[in-house]
């Protein structure tokens, strides 16, 4: 059942918008080769309807530096036949977009190959957050923190560096002493640390377990990373000036620690850390889980709520209190983590049999962690499934609020291991199920198939555009032909639109949001047709229209040209799109959904990988 709404010839369409605009049209001249699918259409029945835009309007009006890189093979080390990999940051900005600057830190002569654009660089975040509601503005990259081994060429620093996005910021900066081949800023065992009050308050926990060290953005180049008094629990609790525990002058994490001594093999108890600006840290001998409990891991499940608590899961072992008896397993149940109570700061989960949410257990042992596409959040209220790895068995859906759990839909086809997704917005939620897309009301009810496609196989409803705006969501469905069509859909089944030949390849944020963990109002969505054109439309009303941003000049293989993609949820109205240029090479592409015509390659050089950082 496919109720489309306005159907547009994707690649027809966005061809003739080029041509408009050529001739000096625009606005919103109507759009040929569009028609309107039959049987149950809740469109306006209108043929065509929207036209090409000279531009949207409405974005987030962030006018900050971008920042992406480019990594290449640069020969062989002949003492080791390895070989060898530079790789470069630049910024780019938007007033000026034919002249990217690259900063003087980057790195030489590395094994480590070319995908360091991903685990090189990664965002530090800034945003304006009421502190009586916890409701977000201004949410934006502030600074990029990213690994480096040489300043101007030379071997004078090395380890971490961070750069700030402010068109006019400072030269990069070394932070801490830390070498480059001991520094992370990605990895399982990674923690960014992010302080959305302050970019400059943010830190890194990065090292192997049993050895983690941290380091804030405060330390400077002489400045040894501090340690760590556990293994550093990955949660967030900065939500305000400095986090519901936090002070200038002192971090508090949670961590799985030893110390004080434990009852059961592999637990460990829940303890808070606290690190000091020099780097010193003090460990509470207090363990956060009641009833005699020690922890084996815990994990986040989806950011901080509007109150900055947390919700974690937690592989739980208890002492039986019997000699010679091991300690009982409770395998993974949900727990909700607030640093600002005084005692209880850890409460279990329970449903209305007072019974906890246990998560299976995965391949690798330990309770399997619902992929982040997968979660979704509404006010104080969480939402989520847990797919199975290889996509084939059913699912329940889940929701959670305050400290009670509900199954909000059982035994629902598979949500997509990779691409699958959950939404909520308007009081509903809607999910990616097998070959379709299933809604409900906020508590379960009113089940609603908005869509279906006879195309069978893993993938054929999938979304690069992990949120909505107004009741509006974005997702790519297959045909049975092998075709692609870029759907928009109200979550409640009441309009839709579909522009065949066509994928969503991501979206611009609005700034603001219900609280720092759910930023998903979207502002403007980007979409790539077979022809190799880049349009974006507005999210709060893609049927307006769309404006055409350019052609890129990424690969086909049999026909399908799809080679575009987008790192990560921004403010616009200015974005980096990576396209595939052959199976060796990306190259980078600016655009400003502002002006119609205006995607361009940012550097002329075909080689290697060019990347955006996240969050640009």
């Amino acid at each position: 059942m496919n109720n489309d709404g306005k159907v547009w010839k994707g690649a027809a369409v966005l061809a003739l918008g080029i041509a408009i605009a050529a001739c000096g049209g625009g606005g919103g001249g109507s759009a040929s080769g569009g028609n309107v699918s039959g049987g149950d259409d809740p469109g306006d029945g209108s043929d065509g309807g929207a036209g090409t835009l000279s531009g949207l309007t409405g974005d987030a009006d962030n006018q900050d530096l971008l920042y992406f890189s480019h990594s290449y093979e640069t020969g062989e080390n002949p003492g080791t036949g390895q070989t060898m990999y530079r790789s470069v940051l630049y910024a780019l900005d938007p007033a000026n977009p034919e002249m990217p600057t690259a900063l003087p830190l980057d790195t030489r002569d590395s094994a480590q190959g070319d995908d360091m654009g991903r685990s090189h660089y990664v965002p530090l975040y800034e945003a304006n957050i009421d502190a009586s509601d916890g409701s977000v503005s201004d949410y934006r990259v502030a600074d990029v923190l990213f690994l480096h081994n040489r300043l101007n060429g030379s071997e004078t620093s090395e380890g971490f560096a961070r750069v700030g996005a402010e068109v006019g910021a400072p030269d990069p900066v070394r932070v801490s002493s830390e070498t480059y081949l001991g520094a992370a800023v990605t990895g399982a065992g990674t923690l960014v640390r992010q302080n959305y009050s302050d970019s400059g308050d943010a830190a890194v926990v990065y090292g192997l377990p049993g050895n983690e060290k941290r380091v804030r953005m405060t330390f400077g180049p002489g400045d040894a990373p501090g340690s760590s008094g556990g293994g550093t629990v990955h949660h967030v609790v900065d939500i305000d000036a400095f986090g519901a525990n936090d002070s200038l002058n002192r971090q508090t994490y949670l961590v799985l620690s030893d110390y004080g001594g434990t009852q059961c093999d592999g637990g460990y108890r829940l303890a808070m850390d606290h690190m000091y600006p020099e780097g010193g840290n003090s460990i509470s001998n207090t363990n956060l889980l009641p009833g005699g409990r020690e922890a084996k891991r815990a994990v986040p499940l989806g950011g901080p709520l509007n109150d900055g608590s947390q919700y974690l899961i937690i592989d739980t072992v208890i002492d039986t209190g019997i000699a010679g008896r091991p300690c009982l397993s409770e395998g993974g149940t949900l727990w909700r983590y607030d640093a600002t109570q005084p005692f209880e700061k850890l409460v279990q989960v329970l449903d209305e049999s007072n019974e906890p949410l246990v998560f299976p257990e995965g391949i690798a042992g330990g309770a399997v962690v619902p992929q982040e596409r997968h979660l979704a959040r509404e006010g104080g209220v969480l939402y989520f499934g847990i797919a199975e790895l290889f996509g084939m068995t059913p699912q329940d859906i889940y929701r959670v609020e305050g400290e009670s759990w509900s199954v909000l839909s059982e035994q629902e086809e598979p949500l997509g291991w990779e691409l699958g997704f959950i939404i909520a917005d308007e009081g509903r939620v809607v999910a990616s199920a097998g070959n379709g897309v299933v809604s409900w009301n906020s508590l379960g009810g009113d089940r609603k198939v908005l869509d279906t496609t006879e195309a069978d196989w893993s993938g054929s409803i999938q979304s690069e555009v992990l949120g909505s705006r107004d009741g509006w969501i974005f997702y790519t469905r297959a045909h049975i032909t092998g075709r692609d069509d870029a759907v928009a859909r109200k979550i409640d089944g009441s309009d839709a639109m579909v522009i065949e030949d066509a994928r969503w390849i991501g979206a611009s944020l609005s700034g603001k949001g219900d609280a720092i963990g759910d930023m998903t109002d979207l502002s403007e969505v980007f979409l790539e047709t077979n022809d190799r054109e880049i349009a974006a439309v507005s999210a709060a009303d893609p049927k307006a229209g769309y404006v055409v941003l350019g052609q890129h000049n990424g690969q086909c293989e049999a026909g399908v040209c799809y080679s575009a993609s987008m790192y990560g949820l921004a403010p616009g109205p200015h974005r980096l799109i990576q396209v595939q240029r052959d199976d060796d090479t990306t190259e980078v592409y600016y655009a400003n959904t502002r002006e119609q015509g205006s995607l361009r390659k940012v550097i002329d050089d075909p080689t290697g990988e060019q990347r955006p950082v996240t969050g640009f």
